[in-house]
């Protein structure tokens, strides 16, 4: 389901619409996103370290080795960060998106995205973004914001799509996009995405099993 266009209303149903530009789009593609749990723990894994050099660079504003990967992977708060993923039909991780708290804060999340290189062009970079900023919103954040290195020009593409408040700062950018109010129409949205996900993902292990069933008589879980 994609989300839906134009404005997004405040709870008063008299007061004046807040239009978020990211929804000011021609409508984006049908792409299931799914929370991700400690579960797929191995799956992040194997995305991450399935990244380039250059690719870890642009997305953890550093080269992160192996070790550095796995250590990030294992920190990941689930319960208090939220993890989105898009599957592709072999069950594999093709992008994730990360909303990190923010310490000692309880009104603003940082967005991390990565996308392996069979899954761009796409648009799931700017879909997941759309997802996020509706379940920040949803969770009673104000601020949703990004950090990336000035080279990053599909951070930046995400960041222009949404209208977000650009910083340069040297060789790395801030963005920034506030917020409104969540509404019931934001929370049924979240819900319907979610379950659409959810079904996309269980019609693929439906397949994927049948697949091997045919093939090797069983198919491994995926890790």
């Amino acid at each position: 389901m994609t989300l839906p266009p134009e404005t997004a209303r405040l709870n008063d149903p008299g007061s004046v619409p807040v239009v978020l530009p990211y929804f000011n789009q021609a409508r984006a593609p049908i792409i299931p996103i799914r929370p991700i749990g400690p579960e797929h723990r191995g799956q992040l894994l194997q995305h991450f370290l399935a990244l380039s050099a250059e690719d870890r660079y642009l997305r953890f504003g550093y080269a992160a080795s192996d070790e550095r990967i796995r250590a990030y992977v294992d920190s990941i708060r689930f319960g208090v960060d939220e993890i989105f993923g898009v599957f592709n039909r072999k069950l594999d991780l093709l992008a994730v998106a990360h909303i990190a708290m923010e310490a000692g804060q309880t009104d603003r999340a940082e967005f991390g995205v990565s996308v392996l290189p069979k899954g761009r062009g796409l648009g799931i970079g700017t879909r997941l973004f759309e997802r996020a900023a509706v379940d920040a919103r949803n969770h009673g954040l104000r601020v949703l914001y990004m950090q990336c290195l000035s080279s990053n020009g599909a951070m930046l593409k995400i960041a222009r799509r949404a209208g977000m408040k650009v910083r340069n700062e040297g060789g790395e950018t801030e963005a920034y996009l506030e917020l409104p109010e969540d509404t019931y129409q934001s929370h049924l949205d979240a819900l319907v995405e979610n379950q659409t996900g959810q079904i996309d993902y269980w019609i693929k292990a439906f397949m994927r099993q049948w697949r091997c069933f045919w093939l090797f008589g069983r198919c491994p879980d995926p890790t």
